[in-house]
């Protein structure tokens, strides 16, 4: 008789990708803030002192100045940003030696971000702002990874997988600080961009892949057995919340990009700034 029990979860990788996925959604729901404060100065930044301006009484003080610009909290996020987002890699090639088909893995998040990229397409249309689409953004990524080390790489020696890593983060590093653009856009996914295209939510897989194929090493020596390393905390309930969020990231970084597109685009239609 075939055992129906799932394996458990190692709760101190859910965690952390949930503390991950926290600090992007603060993240994100300052970027949009920011933009909608950007576009409300621009249209009334002038005319504030003019009564016939339509909801005077929101842009009669600064928050732009006050929240985003003096606010240490938006310095801090915007320092973490990129080390958060490797850290997220880390994590999700740790989380990749657990998974029993790899191959499912990489389709489903490519159906995911697949879904963002439609979203954020049908958003430019409406809104007319062509920065809104996301090309290739950190999902994208994530699924091409997967699909990477699936086809490629799983089943490699550390050594191999070490030096496939190292080469992904040099040629990263270097596209970083010299820049090359091309006329293919194909080349998008591995760093090069497209000549004219607005890129926004931009990780490429040089040099994410690196990142992402260390994690895949540490997770093949320090979770060998494919268990908790904190047996003892596993029923402890502060990290519960964490857990959760950590364990459907995926499907929480589609929908959460929805509903903020929603609710900031509804504001921005109700007081004329689009």
């Amino acid at each position: 008789m075939k055992n129906s029990q799932k394996k458990p979860r190692v709760w101190e990788l859910d965690a952390l990708r949930g503390l991950l996925l926290v600090g992007l959604l603060i993240t994100h729901i300052m970027a949009c803030a920011e933009e909608l404060c950007r576009n409300a100065y621009n249209i009334f930044g002038n005319e504030v002192g003019n009564a016939a301006v339509p909801h005077l009484w929101l842009f009669s003080w600064n928050p732009k100045l006050m929240i985003w610009e003096e606010a240490w909290i938006t310095k801090f996020f915007r320092l973490i940003d990129y080390p958060a987002v490797c850290c997220f890699f880390i994590v999700s090639g740790i989380c990749c030696v657990f998974s029993r088909n790899n191959l499912k893995s990489g389709l489903r998040l490519l159906t995911g971000a697949a879904f963002v990229s439609l979203f954020t397409w049908i958003l430019t249309i409406v809104t007319g702002d062509k920065g809104q689409f996301i090309r290739f953004g950190a999902l994208h990524c994530y699924a091409l990874c997967h699909l990477i080390y699936y086809f490629l790489l799983e089943g490699k020696r550390d050594r191999v997988l070490l030096i496939v890593a190292a080469a992904s983060l040099a040629i990263g590093i270097y596209l970083r600080f010299i820049p090359i653009q091309s006329e293919f856009a194909l080349l998008v996914p591995f760093g090069i961009r497209e000549y004219g295209a607005v890129f926004r939510d931009y990780w490429p897989v040089f040099p994410m892949l690196g990142w992402f194929l260390f994690g895949v090493v540490i997770g093949k020596h320090w979770y060998a057995e494919k268990k908790s390393r904190f047996p003892k905390l596993e029923n402890q309930k502060w990290h519960r919340p964490l857990c959760f969020l950590g364990r459907y990231s995926g499907l929480i970084y589609c929908g959460h990009m929805v509903v903020y597109t929603l609710v900031f685009c509804g504001i921005g239609y109700i007081f004329d700034l689009y």
